[in-house]
């Protein structure tokens, strides 16, 4: 797969989400396989989702690094990312993991359209 095509199909992603009311999405494509994505999403109800991954599609799609941080009102619902936190070690899933408020939870890798039907379900 072609790092374009990653693009699109991210872009895809993102617009068939009905509750999305807003988007900026910056694609830096660092080869024809590797690419970092920033972006903020925005939702109906005011809340936001910053997104961040580092991909290289040779052989799949192999997130080396991402966060998927969700937040209403300058507070944190939940994030997503498989940064090397000490406090999440302990977990089966290491380094993936999921912050919900103080509390870090066992998660797998979750993809953006994942996460993306996890805010739209709790959306009223």
């Amino acid at each position: 797969m072609r790092i374009s095509e990653y693009f699109r199909q991210i872009d895809a992603t993102i617009d068939h989400c009905p509750a999305v009311s807003l988007r900026t999405m910056l694609y830096d494509e660092r080869s024809e396989t590797k690419e970092f994505i920033r972006g903020l999403i925005h939702f109906e109800d005011g809340s936001e989702l910053h997104v961040r991954e580092f991909v290289d599609v040779s052989s799949g799609v192999d997130r080396y690094k991402y966060s998927y941080h969700y937040m209403r009102m300058e507070e944190m619902i939940f994030r997503y990312d498989n940064s090397a936190d000490i406090n999440a070690r302990e977990l089966a899933t290491y380094p993936h993991h999921k912050h919900v408020e103080e509390v870090i939870e066992a998660s797998s890798a979750p993809t953006l359209h994942e996460v993306l039907e996890e805010i739209a379900g709790s959306l009223p």
